[in-house]
């Protein structure tokens, strides 16, 4: 059947929020442990009228019916370019057809994204949507970022006796130094993540003393040798985790001296303890899976939310700047 494509408007908005609603309640039925809030038209129609207010959308119409939607926040500086993105909430495709419909909808599109000079193309996807997955890799997307979600019942722990404590403000400088060499990890060929600003020795000490977050360290002797940190959920992962029964995992890391010992699982038994705890319902984590270590672990204990795609376009086709403009 012949897929139309349309310029999005006020009168598609509830027809594509409850698209969306649908596509999260398919995932769900895979993870049950996920909110439930995004099952509802009054959580996703809110945000998605007042980004369609901003950013231009396409829909598509397949048999009188709307069958995807795109639209995309417009950032002038993502990493050093204009970029757009769009989140789980804002792009949708009906799950039997899902690739062919996104094609027809990034086709249009990104026409006039290039044109106005976004060459950085971003966007979040839910995991069980493998067709559409498949769909945007063929478009020339990659893996930009990846978000888990676990129950919080202990995971099997080979390791007999690590020392962990949670820490305090007194161990500000090894916390620093743990999450310093994390930085250096990550800036490190695989991942070659470039982060602008160093956390500073006293922001840490602002956060270990914020009961609300928890960040604790693993030992060899005196040797502080791995930490992972957690707090309520990340405002910066997937909007699919943002709720008040999500902890979500920050600042993960083990020295390679201590690898392959057993510590991280230790680590991740303690957060799942603190989470039971302090009353939350699921655990979440997101990380770069270019970053082969974090990537190898957090899918053992893991399961996959949504995948942050990017694909970036040769910017000799957008208009040249007017150098008076």
């Amino acid at each position: 059947m012949t897929i139309e494509i349309l310029p999005l408007e006020e009168k598609h908005l509830e027809d594509a929020a409850a698209l969306a609603c649908a596509r999260y309640r398919a995932l769900r039925e895979r993870l049950p442990l996920m909110p439930s809030r995004f099952q509802d038209l009054d959580t996703i129609l809110p945000p998605l009228r007042d980004l369609a207010g901003q950013a231009p959308g396409v829909v598509a119409v397949r048999g009188g019916r709307l069958a995807g939607f795109l639209v995309a926040y417009q950032f002038p500086d993502f990493r050093g370019k204009q970029s757009v993105y769009a989140p789980e909430w804002a792009n949708g495709a009906e799950l039997d057809d899902s690739r062919r419909i996104y094609e027809a909808l990034y086709t249009q599109l990104s026409a006039q994204w290039v044109e106005e000079g976004y060459c950085t193309h971003l966007l979040s996807i839910m995991a069980n949507d493998e067709d559409g997955i498949e769909g945007w890799r063929w478009l020339g997307f990659g893996l930009l970022a990846a978000d888990g979600v676990r129950d919080l019942k202990p995971v099997q722990d080979r390791t007999a006796g690590v020392a962990l404590r949670r820490a305090g403000p007194d161990d500000t400088q090894q916390v620093t130094d743990l999450i310093e060499a994390l930085r250096q990890h990550m800036a490190a060929s695989p991942t070659f993540l470039h982060q602008e600003d160093s956390v500073e020795i006293e922001e840490n000490a602002e956060y270990l003393a914020d009961p609300a977050h928890a960040i604790w360290v693993a030992y060899q002797g005196t040797e502080a040798v791995a930490c992972m940190g957690q707090g309520p959920a990340n405002p910066k992962a997937s909007d699919l985790i943002s709720d008040a029964g999500t902890t979500s995992i920050v600042s993960a890391y083990t020295r390679r001296s201590a690898r392959s010992t057993g510590i991280a699982t230790a680590l991740l038994n303690q957060v799942l303890a603190w989470a039971r705890a302090e009353g939350y319902e699921r655990c979440a984590v997101d990380w770069e899976p270019m970053n082969v270590l974090a990537t190898r672990f957090w899918t053992r204990h893991f399961q996959p939310v949504s995948y942050a795609l990017v694909r970036h376009v040769d910017e000799r086709f957008a208009p040249t700047p007017d150098p008076e403009g």
